[in-house]
């Protein structure tokens, strides 16, 4: 054997010996992993009695969107460790029209059809404390190349002392108004036009309580700011129920103006100011039907006008803002009122037919440069009742002096169509 055969036959050998190596070395890490893994399981299950909850409830209708939130518990208390998991499929359809073509072409999108899957979970955990977590997926239906879009609608941890007494932070959910669709004014306007949304989202640290466990409920809540971190401002409610089936609630709220705000609102600030929000709603609810008033403004307040902000509001072109405070109780003032009627609780051929309601809303009621109408009639119809169709016509009237580069009056109307699908136990409802 010559010595480049040699030399070739050890290589040979090298390789070899390396790869069973590779592999021992492989199987060995493998072994290790697996032994790891199930460690931390058994350690897991031991630390913690814990399981999963998808199962349907055929008591379970997606039409009836009543959420608890500050009132109470949406997830079942005595049930420790059970992660209630549901997932909500939802087909968007939305158009508008106006009686001026300008208007309609200014905004982003005059019409849009939007796919969106909603994961809803929910747990009590040991010590008291409870979970709430939804993110939402949503993709435009213009190309499978568009990147989907994904929000976290709701994150909140809430931890209760007593019966009566919780506290919670994080991305939270508040139910407390009887609107449909506009959203209120003294939370800020975060949920306000949304469609497709009851529950208003706010992001604040929360002490919930009440007198008595029927009795009067009151909030009192935080709002923070991030990058930097900072205080947004505070508010203070509550919420009133009789025995007759009349409610009333009042918030009082006072906000920061930041350097920020300037760049968004096209409002400059000399410093740092502060504003206060107010609103007072009262409803009568009866098995069948509710009805509500709800009003509200802002005092001491400079930037874009409330409830101007939704992606098919016409105002928004107008670019209304209250440039001088002491306008701004006038300027912002708005109220609204609603009926809502339950027909499937009033005869059982309208069984298929959940919630039908109208709402409309008055802004600048005491302004001298505008006055705007929004109407929302809604209805939610269940096909099965996991699969629902929700429907908005929402018309928008203007009359306005803000903008002298836009029609005085404008007319015009949306449109709004959602299918969505229920499945599992999502513990709470975000329609």
């Amino acid at each position: 054997m010559n010595n480049a055969e040699s030399t070739e036959r050890n290589r040979d050998c090298e390789e070899k010996l390396s790869v069973f190596f590779c592999f021992k070395q492989y199987k060995m890490k493998k072994f290790l992993t697996t032994a790891v893994f199930i460690l931390m399981l058994t350690f897991a299950a031991e630390a913690q009695d814990f399981s999963i909850k998808i199962g349907g409830d055929s008591t379970f209708n997606a039409a009836e969107d009543k959420a608890k939130t500050f009132e109470g518990f949406d997830v079942d208390t005595s049930k420790l460790n059970v992660l209630n998991i549901g997932m909500m499929v939802v087909e968007d359809f939305a158009g508008a029209k106006a009686n001026e073509d300008v208007i309609v072409k200014s905004l982003n999108k005059r019409s849009y059809y939007r796919q969106r899957a909603d994961l809803l979970t929910a747990a009590a955990l040991p010590g008291r404390t409870n979970m709430y977590f939804t993110v939402s997926f949503m993709q435009e239906a213009e190309g499978v190349k568009n990147a989907a879009s994904v929000v976290v609608t709701n994150l909140e941890i809430e931890h209760y002392f007593k019966k009566n007494i919780k506290f919670r932070f994080g991305r939270l959910a508040n139910g407390i108004s009887e609107s449909q669709f506009f959203g209120r004014i003294a939370l800020e306007e975060t949920s306000s036009h949304v469609y497709g949304r009851k529950i208003f989202i706010n992001d604040a640290f929360e002490f919930d309580g009440a007198f008595s466990k029927n009795g009067p409920k009151y909030f009192i809540g935080v709002k923070p700011v991030f990058s930097p971190l900072n205080i947004k401002g505070g508010y203070a409610g509550i919420n009133i129920p009789f025995k007759n089936g009349f409610k009333m609630h009042y918030i009082a709220a006072v906000y920061r103006n930041f350097d920020s705000d300037s760049v968004s609102k096209k409002v400059y600030f000399d410093e740092k100011e502060a504003y206060f929000s107010w609103e007072a709603e009262f409803a009568q609810r009866w098995k069948k039907a509710t009805v509500y008033l709800n009003m509200g403004s802002n005092a001491g307040y400079k930037g874009l006008y409330p409830h101007t902000s939704g992606a098919f509001d016409f105002l928004k072109q107008m670019k209304p803002a209250v440039t001088r405070r002491g306008d701004a109780f006038n300027e912002t003032f708005m109220g609204s009122f609603g009926a809502r009627i339950f027909p499937a609780k009033m005869s059982p051929k309208w069984n298929f037919l959940q919630q039908v309601g109208v709402e409309t809303e008055f802004l600048g009621l005491l302004s001298d440069n505008f006055s705007a109408v929004n109407i929302c009639a809604y209805m939610k119809m269940n096909i099965t009742k996991r699969l629902v169709l929700t429907y908005y016509c929402t018309p928008e009237f203007i009359d306005q002096t803000l903008n002298a580069n836009k029609p005085q009056k404008v007319n015009g109307v949306v449109n709004f169509v959602r299918f969505s699908l229920t499945v599992g136990n999502p513990g709470r409802m975000y329609m």
